[in-house]
């Protein structure tokens, strides 16, 4: 079989390119005003008091985890094609990951079924992952994680 899953296509315009180039002129590559600027017209989108910025999803995924209080002896279960950050999160907090499988080679999101499969009465979380212009099937999911009494 010769297929291949491509994990990036960038493509950036000048008006991205000459962003990048303001904030690195400012000298403040974190917590500087353009960032303090994006935390609060986010915090507005999401009528939320508070936002934090973060420099990539690895930190975001391990700050959510800690929120919802994951720890030693829960379960989460996650994608199986993933970035390898999606489980590293999970271990930080010293839980273990269960892998559910994807739906198929034409949708490579997780699947319904395989997350139904994978729960245990530790299982404290699922994190899915849009994957390549395909979202999650999202209602189905949430009926799972809403029937899950100890989540």
């Amino acid at each position: 079989m010769n297929w291949r899953v491509p994990l990036a296509d960038l493509d950036y315009d000048d008006q991205e390119k000459e962003a990048v180039r303001n904030v690195i002129e400012s000298k403040w590559l974190t917590m500087g005003a353009v960032t303090q600027q994006f935390e609060a017209e986010f915090s507005a989108l999401l009528k939320c008091r508070h936002s934090i910025a973060v420099s990539n999803a690895t930190q975001a995924l391990h700050l959510a985890c800690l929120a919802l209080d994951i720890g030693p002896g829960d379960e989460v279960i996650v994608p199986s094609l993933s970035f390898v950050a999606t489980a590293n999160a999970v271990l930080y907090t010293g839980a273990d990951v269960r892998f559910a499988d994807i739906n198929s080679m034409e949708n490579l999101t997780i699947s319904p079924q395989s997350i139904l499969e994978n729960i245990t009465p530790k299982t404290k979380a699922i994190i899915v992952m849009h994957y390549a212009g395909y979202p999650c099937q999202m209602p189905e999911i949430m009926q799972i994680a809403k029937n899950i009494t100890w989540l």
